[in-house]
């Protein structure tokens, strides 16, 4: 029996405040939906009968709504009442009421007009078996498997160990994330039917920086801000270190070239530079203080949870991010500039 993986990282912030404040992640996964669309079309010719969508890391959900929609009626072509069941997963600390409420409530909802859809929600990591065997047509992830199942190392000078200029520290990274990405890998080998098809976009990583430099930065001296006030102590800082990182795409196609997953096979693997809706905005707007709040209730809403984790619980973890989130919208403001990330696409068939 395959028990589902420990999770010990926090899920993004409650109360629908990622499902406001995730435009950058929207704008990311566009690029991913046409090798969607493509597997959906599949899928619906390949499967008779109902048909099993997974959703992995779906947070509250806003981001899935158009994913969904489409490959529902893609699966549907020719068979326009046939049964499709939707079943988003995420940590057992995701706020999945935003989710629910979203589906049953928002226009934006897949539901909405539409007959025969069965969502359903699981609380376990993606870095474990979640789903029966076979049980699955099509998978999909979007935004989520730059997340590692722990912090793998702690350090004192930078937010992110990615960005240590300790090696020891940057090799620790690597090494979770390749065991990450095989025990991810291996769950959906066996969760997938013969045929069936998973696509994914997350963070990437460039060939000569890893990018998202400048944002990171910021956060990390917007924390240090904080504790030169006196509300955090060296110790808490060092708790601090986000468990997060980009991977190179010789890293995802490791598991593969050694034959470690055996059933899985590459369709597609590339690597884009990231959409900047905030500095789009900024280009429209010239208003520095609108690009420093996108993006500093970003971060709040997609590292915030992670960085208070460690924090005491007894502290006041709310009114500590209300001031992070001030500080770094205030230095972002007087640092207007483009970010510069990496996004990545893959797309595996089961065989």
């Amino acid at each position: 029996m395959n028990e589902p993986a420990p999770s010990s990282i926090a899920a993004m912030a409650g109360s629908g405040l990622y499902n406001r404040h995730s435009g950058l992640q929207h704008a990311n996964l566009q690029s991913a939906l046409p090798l969607l669309e493509e597997a959906a079309r599949i899928v619906g010719r390949e499967v008779h009968g109902p048909v099993t969508i997974a959703d992995y890391g779906t947070s509250q959900g806003r981001n899935s709504m158009g994913p969904m929609a489409s490959a529902i009626d893609l699966v549907r072509i020719g068979q326009a009442d046939r049964p499709v069941s939707i079943i988003h997963t995420d940590l057992p600390s995701n706020d999945f009421a935003s989710l629910f409420t979203l589906l049953a409530d928002d226009p934006a909802s897949y539901m909405a007009d539409r007959r025969g859809i069965y969502p359903l929600a699981v609380g376990r990591s993606y870095f474990g078996a979640i789903l029966p065997p076979g049980s699955v047509d099509l998978g999909w992830s979007s935004n989520a498997l730059h997340w590692m199942s722990r912090n793998p190392v702690e350090v004192e000078d930078h937010g992110w160990a990615v960005f240590s200029r300790s090696a020891e520290a940057r090799a620790a990274v690597d090494a979770l994330l390749a065991q990450d990405w095989l025990r991810f890998l291996t769950a959906r080998s066996r969760e997938l039917r013969p045929g069936g098809r998973l696509v994914c976009q997350f963070m990437g990583r460039g060939d000569n920086s890893h990018g998202f430099e400048w944002m990171a930065g910021h956060f990390w001296q917007a924390i240090m801000a904080l504790r030169n006030q006196g509300q955090l102590t060296d110790e808490e800082l060092l708790r601090m270190t986000a468990p997060s990182a980009g991977r190179s795409l010789a890293q995802l196609a490791a598991p593969f070239e050694a034959g470690l997953v055996p059933d899985l096979r590459i369709e597609h693997l590339s690597r884009f530079a990231a959409p900047d809706p905030y500095w789009d905005d900024f280009q429209r707007t010239a208003d520095a203080n609108r690009l420093g709040a996108n993006w500093a209730n970003m971060m709040r809403a997609a590292n915030g949870p992670n960085f208070v984790a460690a924090l005491d619980p007894k502290r006041n973890r709310e009114a500590l991010l209300d001031n992070l989130t001030e500080i770094l919208a205030a230095r972002t403001a007087a640092d207007p500039q483009r970010s510069c990330s990496w996004n990545v696409l893959i797309a595996i068939r089961r065989v």
